[in-house]
């Protein structure tokens, strides 16, 4: 039974027998017209303000661990539709700034799929210098093929040569397909985006471009084969990542483990083929592409000076992470995620991340051995 109907309908009856009159005739009422109730707005930002939906069904205490059980709070159609774009802190009523895991439950409230698993200050603080010193200026390398991660076209983040919107051929929320060249006015069949400051170590499951005959289907990163002592150098940070994948989320660990050492293209002995390491990024919404599904995304963040934000949120959900320096962030990559805004707080500062992962089709270069 529905209360509210049913007490619609009780006041509906009563307010007619309050409208007879003796002769058990309506009385004749004027009419009111109705009057539309506009939501308040930012007078700054023009932006609708809207309530926060609470997402969480349930929360626990498991050993000094905060266990938190949350439903969606976006269909999965809304949510898609927000492909690329920057969401604000505002949207979460959850952020997570202490020892955490999260966990998503279906309609029935049942527990369906593991979201974070969020761990302070336990990476070693040896293995985050070291990663800074070696790492931070080539996350600095900017790149423009990180797709609904870089966000919404914005011609002042795109590239030089194809930052003129006149000549764009082919276009999607996040992505240009096709443009005229405006060099040579011709047809350039090409995918880009904004540019970001992101970029890959490790390995790779896709051919070297320029090797031009029967390249292989996988390789080493620039970065790696160009760079050997601070690839070397940085190994550690990698494996103490690794070591708590293992530690916190081991059933996704063993199989990922597995799968990497089945090639060549892994990195020592992790479950890890790839690093995606980003310096001072804020990323759009975006689910990651081209990673192992049955694995799990690993997160650290590295810095220096200071700054506010930069929270990984999950907005489906309406939690967010508060990821800081030496910190470890389990996370399921193939749910909606997004970076909020970064402000400095000192003239100088470093938000330098690190994402370990395995490429999915590693595994077509089995067999094969890594080129000297």
């Amino acid at each position: 039974m529905n209360f509210f109907s049913v007490g619609g309908r009780a006041k509906t009856r009563r307010n007619k027998n309050k409208n007879k009159n003796k002769l058990g005739k309506p009385k004749l009422t004027k009419k009111v017209s109705k009057v539309m109730v506009r939501p308040k707005r930012n007078p700054q930002k023009n932006q609708v303000f809207q309530r926060k939906v609470n997402p969480v069904v349930s929360v626990t205490n498991e050993n000094g661990v905060r266990v938190y059980h949350v439903r969606k709070i976006m269909t999965d159609k809304a949510i898609a539709n927000k492909i690329s774009e920057y969401i604000p802190s505002s949207h979460y009523s959850l952020v997570v700034k202490q020892d955490t895991d999260v966990w998503g439950v279906d309609e029935d409230g049942n527990r369906e799929k593991l979201l974070v698993k969020f761990r302070k200050g336990v990476i070693p603080e040896k293995h985050c210098q070291a990663g800074i010193v070696n790492l931070k200026k080539a996350a600095m390398k900017k790149h423009d093929n990180r797709g609904a991660a870089a966000g919404p076209i914005d011609l002042k983040k795109m590239p030089l040569y194809a930052n003129d919107a006149s000549k764009f051929i082919k276009k999607s929320k996040f992505r240009i397909l096709a443009y005229e060249s405006k060099k040579t006015g011709k047809l350039v069949n090409n995918s880009l985006g904004n540019q970001s400051t992101s970029n890959i170590i490790g390995y790779f499951d896709k051919p070297d471009r320029n090797i031009k005959v029967n390249p292989p289907p996988c390789r080493e990163t620039a970065f790696s084969s160009q760079q050997v002592e601070k690839w070397k150098d940085s190994i550690p940070l990698i494996e103490a990542i690794d070591n708590e994948f293992k530690r916190l989320v081991p059933d996704r660990h063993s199989i990922q483990y597995k799968r990497a050492q089945e090639t060549p293209f892994v990195i020592n002995d992790t479950a890890f083929s790839t690093v995606t390491i980003n310096y001072n990024w804020r990323t759009g919404l975006h689910t990651d592409k081209g990673d192992l599904t049955e694995g799990f995304g690993n997160l650290v963040v590295l810095e220096e000076g200071d700054y506010e934000g930069g929270y990984t949120g999950f907005p489906q959900y309406g939690i967010c992470v508060d990821a800081r320096h030496g910190d470890f962030l389990g996370m399921n990559v193939h749910e909606w995620h997004c970076n909020t805004e970064i402000k400095a707080k000192t003239k100088d500062y470093t938000r330098l991340s690190l994402v370990c992962y395995l490429r999915e089709k590693m595994i077509r270069c089995k067999g094969l051995e890594l080129s000297k």
